[in-house]
């Protein structure tokens, strides 16, 4: 047990280590360096005066793919003042594709093949969140699990 306990607390504490990379809350969000499905890219600035909702995630996190959906019905009532934006660094696109038609997603999925956009925004677990305020600052960002209601409360105090 003890053996469980030191292994968990080392494990967070890298995680926790880490996450002094990439962007800090009240910058600027930096920007995206991905494509959407259709092999687009898409920039922020495509967003204006809405509040940005930058998910990244994988197939195979199961936190990420509760979320999805909720993270859509929130896309689907406040859609003139909100945007999610879901970025996956590690399936295939034909995977992201199969979610997207699976669980009925229509906001932007887009497919970060080089990690750029991953490593400007300091990503090392999934999830994670960046909820992007109207003038495009970051405003708080949301590593691993956490409790949906307080992720839509911190979302909802935005718009």
């Amino acid at each position: 047990m003890k053996k469980i306990v030191l292994i968990a607390f080392f494990m967070l504490s890298l995680i926790f280590a880490q996450t002094g990379d990439g962007v800090k809350i009240g910058e600027k969000s930096p920007e995206i360096s991905a494509k959407d499905l259709s092999g687009k890219s898409v920039k922020l600035d495509e967003f204006e005066d809405k509040v940005i909702v930058v998910r990244f995630w994988e197939k195979g996190c199961r936190h990420c793919m509760m979320e999805m959906p909720k993270l859509q019905e929130l896309q689907d009532e406040y859609k003139d003042d909100l945007t999610v934006i879901g970025i996956n660094s590690y399936n295939p696109i034909e995977d992201i594709k199969t979610f997207q038609n699976e669980y009925k997603i229509t906001f932007t999925l887009l497919k970060d093949d080089l990690d750029i956009t991953k490593k400007r925004y300091g990503v090392i677990v999934v999830p994670t969140t960046f909820i992007i305020d109207k003038s495009g600052v970051v405003k708080y960002k949301i590593f691993g699990m956490s409790s949906w209601e307080k992720s839509k409360e911190k979302i909802l105090e935005l718009l």
